[in-house]
């Protein structure tokens, strides 16, 4: 299943606030959901616009994110807004993602300010960030202010600043609280003379350099004319670290709201015993919704026989996978079966695809997980007893004790530049190639310490406790153990 974050700003025009505070908020995102790859988007058309012209620079809308997110095959999109509330540009968001929500699984995190704890979450990590005011100082916060109803969490969060401290004020460019109320209240404290100003926005952008630290109607200079000992802060929200989490936080909230999506077993079933299964192997298939096996191997039909007493009720599907060389052919055919399995995986479904042995061990399944777990989706693998642990147990021998080394080699592919290195060595699908071998082993002088089994654990199993009594080609499933010392 396609998943991604898509984070949505009011936007700015400013480069440098630009990465300090949304980039940076969407670096935080990245980070703690690797997994989620991060989109962004801007609710504010005119930035996107002066963006455009002046810089070349596009940024999507949401609708443009959106329509990029569909296009990638994306199927779940955890939404996070970093607006400060739950005003008009969050709304319009909410708009713009309705169209979308019939294709796509669709959450959406909370603005910053949204539930009693993220207001006094919001006051801890300002008080920690920001200078405390001493005796003679207050710190004045500009927030943007609004005519949506609501701009009453501007109230909400200076009442809950001033529970904390009492010499810190909240007001607004274009709503209440106002800098002539807080100019009011000020006249009651006249201990007060010196202000710092900051702003209470994401981002330090248009209104904190013009409206707040700016010239002329600024209000840096309208306080200043008050009297008071000015400086002002130009750091937006967004670059406070406690304030990136809590955005972070709000996302995760989001996602654990999202569908479960399925998940990919690669099952290992052993060697051929049933009984060889692993329990975590048992119930990965009973609780499976689809179960997936190539279906051009004799190794396949074999795996899923293993696995036939657990598959009652089980839908079970073959995926092609050529039995050649040619890396186009197989290239095509893993990216067939991936996208077979994705589709199960993207309807919430559990997939079990099983493999004889082991998973990472000469598996045409991994070629597959790899693809599935580049998609973004969900993957497990299931060990199993490999062949030549089996094969070892079967024969009575170690594979290897001490500091002996272990050599595993594909025996139809180029033995013979391994077979010198000195290391206790197991010959995997020895095949075709099964007397080759055995003839290399002999120039060797490694012949007398070789074992075979072939079709281990399998109905027409034999084994060869000196491989050099084989004298008939074998099948598919031979391996051998060469031990260097003979033991």
């Amino acid at each position: 299943m396609n998943k991604a974050i898509l984070a949505v700003s009011f936007g700015t025009s400013y480069p440098d606030t630009l990465e300090k505070t949304i980039a940076a908020t969407e670096k935080a995102l990245a980070t703690a959901y690797p997994d989620w790859p991060v989109y962004r988007a801007f609710t504010s058309g005119m930035i996107i616009k002066k963006l455009q012209s002046r810089d070349g620079v596009h940024i999507d809308n949401v609708a443009e994110a959106m329509e990029r997110l569909k296009d990638a095959g994306v199927t779940q999109v955890a939404v996070q807004s970093t607006h400060v509330m739950h005003g008009e540009e969050y709304e319009k968001m909410l708009a713009q993602l309705s169209p979308y929500r019939a294709v796509m699984d669709i959450a959406v995190g909370a603005p910053l300010l949204h539930a009693q704890r993220d207001y006094e979450a919001v006051a801890d990590a300002l008080l920690s960030w920001l200078p405390v005011p001493g005796a003679d100082e207050a710190l004045l916060l500009m927030g943007h202010g609004t005519e949506h109803f609501a701009n009453a969490a501007y109230a909400q969060m200076e009442h809950v600043l001033r529970a904390r401290c009492d010499r810190i004020y909240l007001a607004t460019v274009e709503g209440y609280p106002t800098l002539d109320l807080v100019l009011e209240q000020l006249s009651k404290r006249p201990e007060i003379r010196r202000l710092t100003l900051a702003p209470f926005m994401l981002v330090a952008g248009d209104h904190a350099r013009n409206d707040m630290a700016g010239g002329e109607d600024s209000w840096k200079v309208q306080l200043e004319h008050q009297g008071y000992e000015v400086s002002c802060i130009l750091k937006g929200l967004g670059e406070c670290p406690a304030i990136q989490n809590l955005f972070v936080a709000h996302c995760g909230d989001a996602m654990a709201s999202l569908p479960r999506g399925g998940k990919l077993y690669g099952v290992g079933v052993g060697p051929g015993d049933p009984e060889l299964m692993t329990l975590k192997a048992v119930r990965v298939l009973r609780e499976a919704d689809v179960v997936m096996v190539p279906g051009t191997c004799k190794s396949d039909r074999t795996a899923l026989r293993i696995a036939e007493g657990y598959l009652a009720g089980k839908t079970v599907e073959t995926v092609e996978t050529p039995m050649v060389r040619d890396k186009a052919v197989l290239e095509k055919a893993y990216e067939t079966a991936a996208e077979q399995i994705i589709a199960h995986l993207n309807r919430g479904r559990q997939v079990a695809f099983l493999t004889l042995g082991d998973p990472t061990v000469y598996s045409t399944y991994m070629y597959i997980h790899e693809k599935v777990k580049a998609r973004g989706c969900d993957v497990e693998v299931v060990p199993g007893v490999t062949s030549f642990c089996a094969a070892a147990a079967r024969l009575n021998m170690s594979l290897c004790q001490g500091s002996e080394p272990l050599l595993i080699i594909p025996a139809s592919h180029g033995a013979e530049a391994l077979i010198d290195v000195k290391a206790n060595k197991v010959f995997m699908k020895a095949g075709k190639s099964i007397l080759e071998l055995q003839e290399e082993l002999k120039k060797r002088g490694l012949l007398q310490h070789a074992a075979m089994v072939e079709n281990c654990s399998m109905e027409g199993e034999r084994v060869y406790e000196h491989f050099e009594d084989l004298t008939e080609p074998s099948g598919y499933f031979s391996l051998v153990i060469a031990k260097e010392d003979g033991k």
